[in-house]
């Protein structure tokens, strides 16, 4: 009898032990029900790279081609920023620290910049000196044809190895967008270094415009020095049907 009055009494312990951790994690977890959104990094980081014309060079963000980089003071590994479409690069969650600013693509890039991020938000341009300045194109459409005027300035030390003229429904297109089942783009490989490219436009790609581009048409030129693989880009311009 006093076994069994041992074995229900280590029973009742385990239970009111139970209970008491129960209502112990519930507490925890109310107390824990509000959402942490800040974590301090409250540094804060944009800006435009501009040509030696104070023009802006287009990125692609689809690919790390031209790519700034941050290091913070006791990092091993740089952060990256990409360069968008129109130029511009941001981060607006980092750390707040002094960082090393770099750029890297096909470009003459400037020496290193140290920038402050404890200051608040801070506005930073780059001037680079691309291998390849390409300028904004310009189209118009005629019936099933787009024509494309483009003029592209290699710098010294360059020449030109290839030129693309772009034509998509995808609005941040790029060298290697290609087409897929929802989106299209066509290409011409023109050889001068300005002129103008007539690229027919077929019935898949103007069904494409129709379905999956909401009627516009991206337009923008890409050509590559001789002396790397990377692509050099104008600014997309868009195209009503």
């Amino acid at each position: 009898m006093k076994l069994i009055i041992m074995k229900l009494n280590a029973i009742a312990t385990k239970v009111n032990l139970s209970v008491v951790l129960m209502a112990l994690g519930v507490t925890f977890l109310t107390g824990c029900s509000e959402e942490v959104k800040d974590f301090g990094f409250t540094g804060q980081i944009s800006g435009t790279i501009l040509d030696q014309n104070g023009n802006p060079v287009a990125g692609d963000a689809s690919n790390a081609e031209l790519t700034v980089f941050l290091l913070g003071e006791e990092d091993r590994v740089p952060l990256e920023l990409r360069v968008n479409n129109d130029g511009t690069f941001t981060n607006t969650e980092l750390y707040p620290q002094s960082y090393t600013l770099t750029i890297t693509g096909p470009i003459d890039a400037p020496a290193p910049q140290n920038v402050d991020l404890t200051v608040g938000a801070v506005q930073n341009d780059i001037t680079v000196t691309p291998y390849i300045v390409v300028a904004e194109p310009s189209a118009t459409i005629s019936g099933s044809n787009i024509s494309v005027s483009y003029s592209i300035s290699p710098s010294t030390g360059h020449l030109v190895d290839e030129i693309k003229v772009l034509v998509s429904t995808v609005k941040k297109v790029g060298v290697n967008t290609g087409s897929g089942a929802r989106w299209q783009t066509l290409e011409a490989n023109p050889v001068d270094n300005s002129g103008t490219a007539v690229v027919a436009l077929d019935t898949d790609f103007l069904e494409a415009v129709e379905k999956w581009g909401d009627g516009a048409i991206t337009v923008r030129i890409a050509a590559k020095s001789d002396q790397t693989s990377a692509w050099n880009l104008s600014l997309p311009i868009v195209v009503d049907l």
